[in-house]
Parts: structure tokens; C-alpha cells; sequence
């Protein structure tokens, strides 16, 4: 009984680890006393079922539990705090205890270092997870809805803020936005390697120039010319609407990494 007992702490101490650590990545914190609190979690997950409780007893107490264990690892500074960590760790202990779960009734009993590599593969599937869902929600943040007119030709594209855009025309001082290949393809109707290789042909766009770009180390130049009309639509705000807007054909490429064809100017904010 004693091999059992000491068994089923280390498991859930296991799993108690990862659990909280997944929840601070969640919440982007760092739990405090986290060994006191797994410790906690795992006393009670043994204690418990020796009392044999009625099924609605048990729910309580484990609600209890997640309540303590919050308080003890999380700072909590208000009411939204302690429902959000709560639901949090709640929400997890259910994902990894469901997996665990999942897996033991495909192979069995697992011993305590197949249940680590298990606990551990999980948390690292979460915190890809997280990591994906977060960055996507900086990204979503930043973009809004481009229509772009040029040369009597109208093209919509998502746009993103660059807060590093910070290019201006040296003649007039207006910001330049940046376009991607593609979309300067859209709103031109010729491949852009025409004007890289045939410089003169920049004069037929309108107020189509060349730029300096580049460094004291490097040399570098980006076509830019001018768009009638750029209007940035975000969600629950008003249209802005911008006359005469500098375009820049950039030559990274940025579309795929920031699912954005347009990197507005930060002064467009």
C-alpha cells in the first residue's frame, strides 16, 4: 500500500508541475511556491478518495482544491484575477488529466518515467499552442483592412502597423508606406523586375522615383511612387482616408510571416 500511496504522489506531483507551469505560460506569470502548491494538489488527490465522498461532495472539494492552489501560486490582485487563473488551471488539470487518461487506456498502467516523457510531450504541445494563439493575437492587433488606388485601379489588402516603418521621402517628407511584390504587381499590372532592371521606366508611375535605402555599409534603392487614395478601415473605428499616399516596393518578404501585403507608416497610426 505504501508503494501505491507513494506511486500516486509522485504522478500527480507530476502532473500538478506541468500543469501550473502551463498555466503561468498561459498568463504570461510566474507561480510562487509552486512546489507547495503541487505538493498541496497531490495530498488531496490521495486523501480524497479514501473518505469515499458523495459525487457532489467530491466536485466541491475539488473545486476547493483548485481555489487553494490558485491562491497559493498565482498573485492574485482582484476578483477577474482569481476567475481567470482559476478557470486556467482548472481547464488544464482537464487537458492533461483527459490525455493521461487517454493514453493509459491505450497501453495500460505506465510507469512514473513513461507518464514524465507523457506530461512532458503535453506541455510542450500547450506551449506550442500558446505560442501560436498568442502571436496570432499581436498580429491581429496590428492589421486592418487596406484599400489601396492607383492609376484608376483599386486593390484590398490587409495592412499591418510597423511601429519600425519609419521611411520618408527625401523630397517631400511624406511617410512611405511598404507594399510587398504582389500587391504592387495588383496595382501596377506589370512584374516588378521590369522597373528594377529598366530604371526610366519608374517615370510612368506616378510621381515614380527611386530612393536611397541603403546604409553606410550597403547600397540599396526602393521604387516608390504615389497612390491616389489609401483608406485604413479597422474594426469599430471610422475609415481614415489618406490622399496622395507614397508607395515603397519592399523586397523582403513579409507577407507570409505577418499575412499582410502592406506595412503602413507608423505616423499613420
Amino acid at each position: 500500500m505504501q508503494i501505491v500511496i507513494e506511486y500516486a504522489l509522485v504522478v500527480n506531483l507530476i502532473l500538478n508541475y506541468f500543469i501550473l507551469k502551463s498555466c503561468a505560460k498561459l498568463f504570461k506569470v510566474s507561480p510562487k511556491w509552486w512546489f507547495v502548491s503541487c505538493l498541496f494538489g497531490s495530498v488531496m488527490a490521495i486523501i480524497m478518495p479514501l473518505f469515499n465522498f458523495p459525487l457532489v461532495v467530491s466536485i466541491l472539494a475539488t473545486i476547493l482544491v483548485g481555489i487553494i492552489m490558485t491562491c497559493i501560486s498565482f498573485p492574485i490582485k482582484s476578483v477577474k484575477d482569481f476567475f481567470f487563473y482559476g478557470f486556467g488551471l482548472v481547464f488544464l488539470t482537464f487537458v492533461f488529466g483527459g490525455a493521461c487518461y487517454m493514453i493509459s487506456s491505450w497501453f495500460g498502467d505506465l510507469s512514473t518515467l513513461v507518464i514524465c516523457l507523457c506530461c512532458a510531450a503535453i506541455y510542450f504541445c500547450v506551449s506550442l499552442l500558446l505560442s501560436k494563439l498568442l502571436k496570432k493575437r499581436v498580429l491581429d492587433s496590428f492589421t486592418c483592412s487596406v484599400q489601396i488606388k492607383c492609376k484608376g485601379k483599386t486593390v484590398e489588402e490587409i495592412g499591418y502597423f510597423d511601429t519600425g516603418n519609419v521611411l520618408y521621402d527625401p523630397v517631400t517628407s511624406a511617410p512611405i508606406v511598404l507594399i510587398s511584390k504582389s500587391v504592387f504587381e495588383k496595382l501596377v499590372g506589370e512584374d516588378y523586375l521590369f522597373f528594377m532592371l529598366k530604371k526610366e521606366k519608374a517615370k510612368k508611375l506616378p510621381y515614380g522615383h527611386f530612393v536611397n535605402v541603403g546604409s553606410a555599409v550597403t547600397n540599396g534603392e526602393m521604387l516608390v511612387f504615389m497612390a491616389e487614395k489609401l483608406t485604413i478601415s479597422e474594426k469599430g473605428q471610422h475609415a481614415k482616408i489618406f490622399k496622395n499616399t507614397l508607395l515603397g516596393l519592399s523586397m523582403a518578404d513579409f507577407s507570409k510571416s505577418l499575412n499582410s501585403g502592406v506595412l503602413l507608416h507608423s505616423s499613420l497610426a
